[in-house]
């Protein structure tokens, strides 16, 4: 689920699911912004599944919350 195997494709991991997200933070946004945006794409899926998403790119260091919007985390 996290990662694709041979038995899950890439669209359907939280890896494929957070490629999908990562472009759209070009600057930052709300949650429900971020949401907005993405709810039609089939990678998505449900509501619970982007939660996963956006808390699997904050533990990989990803995205980061600042002043309560989501935004892309510089590299420093």
């Amino acid at each position: 689920m996290i990662l694709p195997t041979k038995h899950i494709p890439l669209d359907k991991s939280l890896l494929g699911a957070g490629a999908t997200v990562l472009p759209v933070l070009k600057s930052p946004m709300t949650v429900t912004g971020i949401w907005e945006r993405v709810k039609s794409m089939p990678e998505i899926g449900s509501y619970g599944r982007f939660l996963l998403t956006l808390d699997f790119l904050y533990a990989l260091g990803a995205i980061e919350l600042v002043d309560g919007l989501v935004a892309r985390r510089v590299s420093s």
